[in-house]
Order: structure tokens, then C-alpha cells, then sequence
């Protein structure tokens, strides 16, 4: 699964390291998924032995399935690294991974689709050579591995084709309607809906089955179906409360959560930027080259003991920050969320048609989430 432009996940805790530099992180919930597919496919390696020996062939087989998913996830990575793209890391967790990357303003449904369709076409390889290496192979725990191998990776990568979000089916699909009716917006909602009746199709499944067979519902199936079906409707129910998002921010003029500038020199105190502190605007701090170095923090200015703001660099009580992205004064709100995005920046500059600033966006105060 590929994440274009996402918000920030918590990444707390488990195991990081890099593979081909990208950042992978495998939080300890991976440890489920492993267990659970060794719990799935035990029966599979009957060829062993023992009961201890087929335990240790299906963990082997989880840990193998992992790292299949690992490439899976590296196709998305090369393949938005290719196009120039910033990509944040790898996630890799119980019930599979997701790669996120930056998307520029020249961002199209081809380039979406490319990236999305990646992952399946290297786990589909990865089933292609096991199954090559299983005929190779002569009978015996290394053939057993393989086949399990083969047919896992091949029901990962149809699966994941599936036409609904938030699989990589999903991102296909939206690409296309994006391509067709020129709205990115239109072909992420089709895709979620898509996903929500897929989400739906995939927890009766085991049900349809067993009343096409004459049998009583296989519990493991029920569970399995559940559980996907869970999180198929959970992903795509996020990609349109995404896209629904990004209208409302589609019609915020980005003027209206600018705010004016009140520049100073780096010699400035804090006595002076308090003197032009407004509620209304930003005191900005410029460097030599008309550089920003800073925009000043009220409370940490106005905490200054009075007798020493007058003596008191103002930069001690300022947010110390790099120039910052700018957006045309036409703009509207979700460019100024992905101008931020993009260069990581909490500040954004909106400049008029002669490249001249005209308003300073502290998107950590516009672009606020609350919740549980």
C-alpha cells in the first residue's frame, strides 16, 4: 500500500533500519502478524517431522512473508523516488505495511496509478520466482516453504488489486476517474466507496461460501474476513473523510488565514518586538539577506522579565525557523497545507504577483485536529 502526502502517523516504538535509503519501521505489532500467519499456515508443513518442527517452518514462513511484503513496500519507494518524489519511510505492521511519499504540484493520475500498481507487480514476482524455485526444489521443507510462499504471495497480490481503498486496487481506481473526469477529489471518493462495499463483500464472504457448499461457517474464515473486512472499511472511510477534507480546505482563501507581517532586524530586542506585537499580526525577525530567522512568540516575549526585555535579544523569544515556502496570494488553503507538507515547514509566506510578502501562515494554528 502506497500513502501519498499523509498525516503524521505515530512511530512509536518497535525496530528501525534502512534498506536501500529508505527508513523502514516495524513496530512490535509485527510480532502479531507474524504469529498469526504461522497460527494460519501451520497446517500447511505437515512434511515436518514433528509438531515442534512444523511450528518452527510456519514461524519461518511468517518471517518470509514479511520480508515479501518489505519488497512489496520498495516497489512503491523506488518507484516515487524515481519520479523525484520525498519518501518518508516504510511502515511494516500485523496486517501488512504502507509506504508514504511527497507529492509535488505537477502530481498526476499516471504517476499514481504507476506507484500503486508497483507493489503488486513485485509481490505477483515474488510468487512467479518462488513457485520456479519450488519445482526446482526436490520434495521436502524447502518445497513446502516455497508453494506456501508462492500461493501467499499470489493471494497478497490479487488481493491487494482489489478495485476499492486503501489498497493499492483503490489508488488504480482513483487514478483512472481522476484521469477521466480531471477531479483527484471525484476519483478518491469512488475509490472509498469502492472500498466500503468491498469491506462489505469480503465479511460475508465466508458466510456466501458456506451456504454455496452446505456447511456451517468456518470460524477461522469468519475471523479472518471480519478483521479485513474491519480495516478495509476503516482505510477507506479515512480516504473520504480525506477527500472531503480537502474540498473544504479547496474553498478557504488562503488570504483569509493569513496573517500581516511586522519585520525587525536580528538587532532587535525583545522590548521591540513587544512594541509591535498585535494579536492581528506576526513579529518577524529578518537576517542580513532578508532572510526570516524567526517569528516571535508572545507568551515566551511578554514571560521576559520587564527590566531586561530592553536588553534581551528578541530571537531568544522567537520560534527559530529557516525562509520558509510561499504560495501565490490567489491560493487557496489546501496549497498552503501542501506547501507546508512539502518543505516541512510550520510557516508558509503568501506573496503577491510581484514576489513581494504580504502575509505570514502558522499552519500549526489553522490546521487543527480535534478529537479523539
Amino acid at each position: 500500500m502506497s500513502t501519498a502526502n499523509p498525516a503524521a502517523a505515530g512511530q512509536a516504538g518497535g525496530w528501525r533500519f534502512g534498506v536501500g535509503g529508505f527508513r523502514v519501521h516495524v513496530p512490535w505489532n509485527a510480532l502479531i502478524g507474524i504469529a498469526v500467519i504461522a497460527l494460519l499456515w501451520f497446517p500447511e508443513f505437515t512434511s515436518a517431522r514433528t509438531t515442534l518442527g512444523q511450528a518452527a517452518m510456519a514461524v519461518v514462513f511468517g518471517v518470509l512473508l514479511m520480508l515479501s511484503v518489505l519488497l512489496h513496500e520498495l516497489a512503491h519507494a523506488l518507484i516515487a523516488r524515481s519520479y523525484g518524489y520525498r519518501v518518508d519511510g516504510i511502515t511494516l505492521w500485523a496486517m501488512g505495511g504502507f509506504t508514504t511519499y511527497r507529492t509535488p504540484r505537477d502530481h498526476g493520475p499516471g504517476r499514481e496509478a504507476v506507484i500503486a500498481g508497483a507493489g503488486p507487480a513485485a509481490t505477483l514476482a515474488v510468487a512467479a520466482v518462488s513457485w520456479a524455485a519450488a519445482n526446482a526444489a526436490g520434495p521436502g521443507v524447502a518445497q513446502d516453504l516455497l508453494v506456501a510462499l508462492t500461493s501467499a504471495n499470489l493471494l497478497v497480490g490479487v488481493f491487494n488489486l482489489l478495485p476499492g481503498s486503501p489498497l493499492d486496487g483503490g489508488a488504480i481506481v482513483k487514478s483512472a476517474v481522476w484521469a477521466v473526469t480531471g477531479s483527484q477529489r471525484r476519483g478518491q471518493v469512488v475509490a472509498g466507496w469502492s472500498g466500503r462495499i468491498l469491506a462489505v463483500v469480503v465479511m460475508a464472504a465466508p458466510f456466501g461460501l458456506a451456504v454455496a457448499i452446505g456447511s456451517q461457517p468456518s470460524f477461522p474464515l469468519v475471523a479472518v474476513g471480519l478483521v479485513l473486512g474491519l480495516l478495509l472499511w476503516t482505510g477507506a472511510s479515512a480516504s473520504l473523510r480525506t477527500a472531503d477534507a480537502g474540498e473544504r480546505l479547496r474553498s478557504i482563501p488562503a488570504r483569509s488565514i493569513a496573517r500581516p507581517m511586522a519585520v525587525l532586524p536580528e538587532t532587535a530586542t525583545v522590548a521591540d518586538a513587544l512594541a509591535l506585537a498585535q494579536p492581528e499580526n506576526f513579529v518577524v525577525i529578518v537576517g542580513g539577506a532578508r532572510t526570516m530567522t524567526g517569528v516571535l512568540s508572545p507568551a515566551a516575549a511578554q514571560a521576559v522579565p520587564p527590566p531586561k526585555r530592553a536588553s534581551i535579544p528578541a530571537l531568544s523569544a522567537c520560534a527559530t525557523i529557516d525562509q520558509p515556502p510561499a504560495v501565490a496570494a490567489d491560493a487557496d488553503a489546501l496549497e498552503v497545507l501542501e506547501a507546508c507538507q512539502a518543505a516541512g515547514s510550520r510557516f508558509v509566506l503568501l506573496m503577491d504577483h510581484s514576489d513581494a510578502p504580504v502575509g505570514l501562515i502558522d499552519t500549526d494554528a489553522v490546521f487543527v485536529t480535534e478529537g479523539p
